[in-house]
């Protein structure tokens, strides 16, 4: 047992766990998110993601920058077990400890603080109750990410089906919350044993657990940091603007999320392999691992970001019902997003972290978060969702100004930019094309689906010939790719 859980999967094996995932995960918003915009009211849906800000806060609490240093202290000692076996409980003690005190602070909130919505806040102590169990990390460390690709896949279909079985109304606002949040803890529970088995507890000493508060504390300041500029422009619109403001920039967020989340899983999977690297002092590798992440990035964030310019009034509609049509403008004002963070996240994943840079990615997060605040703060009450959403876009283009910056030793803003350019010119021939359909299809589902099929053929087709015949490095890249993908398939 000892050997199976240290032997990690191959980085391809675990690219094609994700993305497996990753199309459950899609799937399944596709046909929930839908029901509960025409079930439940956008003020019932705009107090869920209020609160359910609020207690995110605590969990971030909870997690005390665990999630980065775990893995990565994991990746750095799985070759040795002992060592690996002490490292994991001397990190899950502190976690633990961590955990019962923001659960400890969160229940006294809404004993003592919270005045609005007090059920729906305290059905959100499940919610961050799940924190403490929460060790994807040590799975992440380990490069075993089937074990929590399974769990979450079950979970989100269990999560699914109790939605369309429990949720009819606005009126079951406190069943839609339990479901949500009881799902997030239970998908945490069930790794536990596993991990108990496979490394088994021990004692551990004070200095041990001491030695992981500092990272950590560095890590939980980023995190802060980052969470000022995601979640709390939802806190923000909820006390600055309405309910029913949170609900439209939610589910306009969602939507982004969509082609952001398959971006990032690429990030995800090579994170522990770019540490090993560094470990290993392996530059090319480095390099190599870049030239993956970007030719993924661009060719998924382009498309998106082109098809939501041309589609995103329509999408909204078909998708969400005509009470959301507010979200198209959203969307389409989000859609950068997708691009800016994508780019972001291949260079903290594959650079920054790795670097142990955290001190100065703290400093570029809390100025991103300074920023996003101030401009939110003044905007919102005057330009509504909009505010949060300009707030959100200089914040992410500053911060990833900064962090291509800090990387300059090792990246340059060609190596970055390039890789890209072909990828922009096809998704603006895309966009071209969709606005040329649209001239002669209904405003319908019929017609949306027409120019979402027609665009998505043209962009693809013209990216194979372009990776396949024309780029011989970009060729090189995929045919590598493509083999390593069927030779872990065929294991």
């Amino acid at each position: 047992m000892q050997n199976k859980i240290m032997r990690g999967d191959s980085a391809k094996k675990n690219f094609v766990y994700q993305f497996l995932y990753q199309i459950i995960i899609l799937v399944i918003p596709l046909i929930v998110s839908p029901y509960l915009t025409r079930t439940m009211s956008s003020e019932t849906l705009g107090i869920y993601t209020y609160t359910y800000s609020i207690a995110y806060y605590f969990v971030v609490l909870a997690m005390l920058g665990i999630s980065r240093h775990g893995q990565r202290t994991i990746a750095n000692k799985r070759n040795d077990f002992l060592a690996l076996r002490r490292s994991f409980w001397s990190l899950f003690y502190v976690h633990l400890i961590c955990s019962l005190f923001a659960l400890l602070l969160y229940v006294i909130y809404v004993c003592f603080i919270c005045n609005d919505n007090k059920t729906i806040a305290f059905v959100q102590t499940i919610y961050v109750l799940s924190a403490l169990f929460d060790i994807t990390w040590l799975f992440q460390g380990l490069e075993k990410f089937k074990n929590v690709v399974i769990r979450n896949a079950i979970v989100k279909i269990l999560e699914c089906v109790c939605i369309f079985a429990f949720v009819k109304s606005p009126q079951d606002l406190v069943i839609y919350t339990f479901i949500m949040s009881a799902s997030i803890c239970l998908g945490q529970i069930i790794l536990l044993p596993q991990a108990i088995k496979a490394i088994p507890p021990v004692k551990v000493s004070f200095s041990e657990m001491r030695e992981h508060i500092k990272p950590m504390l560095v890590l939980f300041v980023a995190a802060v940091a980052a969470t000022l500029y995601t979640i709390f422009d939802k806190t923000l619109l909820g006390i600055l603007a309405s309910h029913e403001s949170v609900a439209y920039y939610e589910y306009s967020n969602k939507i982004i999320n969509i082609p952001k989340t398959f971006i990032t899983v690429i990030s995800t999977v090579l994170f522990p392999r770019a540490c090993l690297m560094v470990t290993e002092h392996n530059r090319g590798g480095l390099e190599k691992i870049l030239k993956e992440s970007l030719l993924v990035t661009y060719f998924i964030g382009f498309a998106s970001f082109f098809g939501l310019l041309g589609i995103g009034d329509l999408l909204a509609k078909v998708y969400y019902g005509d009470g959301f049509s507010a979200c198209g403008e959203i969307i389409i004002s989000m859609a950068i997003l997708i691009l800016i963070i994508g780019v972001g996240e291949v260079v903290r994943s594959q650079y920054i972290y790795p670097l142990k840079r955290d001190k100065a990615m703290v400093r570029i997060l809390l100025l991103n978060a300074a920023i996003n605040l101030i401009l939110s703060c003044a905007l919102i009450p005057v330009l509504d969702v909009y505010g949060a959403v300009i707030g959100t876009v200089v914040a992410e283009i500053i911060g990833l100004t900064l962090e291509v910056y800090l990387c300059k030793d090792y990246i340059s803003v060609r190596s970055l930019v390039k890789p890209g350019i072909p990828f922009a010119i096809i998704g603006l021939f895309m966009f071209i094309v969709i606005r040329i359909i649209n001239m002669f299809v209904d405003q319908s589902l019929s017609g949306f689906l027409i120019m979402f099929v027609v665009a998505a053929v043209f962009y693809c087709v013209v990216s194979f010939i372009y990776c396949y015949f024309i780029d011989k490095d970009t060729k090189r890249i995929l045919s590598d790719v493509i083999h390593k993908l069927k030779v872990s398939i065929k294991r």
